[in-house]
């Protein structure tokens, strides 16, 4: 199954919608597409879609997905990550008019860059041509501050 984010700016984000429903007609997938549109009037006979999946259904989409194609925004993408999933990141843009600024692009770069994630460059199309072969590095968190805590209490 694939779960489709586009966020909840208040912006409507069509790309991400658009490439994605492009994907599945042109590469003939079968699997059950299911997408969060927030704001984005988007409908499709190839993707169900709700406005928002919240609490137990949107935990269970997030843990039952084998693929998570999101914006870039923190929150999905590092709860993403700790599941250990595949995640295509199309960042909202500010030249699109998707976002107010490209602060999503530089942090899905880095994420890319890291090997934590697949950052949809060119069309999702392409990046679903590879995601199977797509390893992604497992994410360790690395909390100084506890740890410095935890040495002051030992002191």
């Amino acid at each position: 199954m694939i779960f489709v984010l586009v966020g909840t700016q208040d912006s409507p984000f069509w790309r991400i919608l658009n490439e994605t429903e492009e994907a599945i007609q042109d590469l003939g997938l079968k699997e059950k597409v299911y997408a969060q549109i927030g704001c984005t009037p988007f409908f499709s006979k190839l993707i169900t879609t709700q406005t928002y999946f919240i609490g137990q259904e949107y935990e269970k989409l997030m843990h039952q997905a084998r693929v998570i194609i999101t914006h870039g925004g923190a929150g999905v993408l590092f709860k993403a990550i700790h599941l250990g999933k595949k995640v295509i990141a199309m960042p909202r843009k500010m030249e699109f008019g998707e976002h107010n600024d490209n602060h999503q692009a530089e942090l899905v770069t880095k994420l890319f860059e890291l090997g934590l994630i697949y950052e949809a460059k060119g069309s999702i199309k392409e990046v679903l041509l590879s995601i199977d072969a797509f390893q992604p590095k497992p994410y360790v968190l690395k909390n100084d501050l506890l740890k410095a805590v935890h040495d002051f209490i030992e002191e």
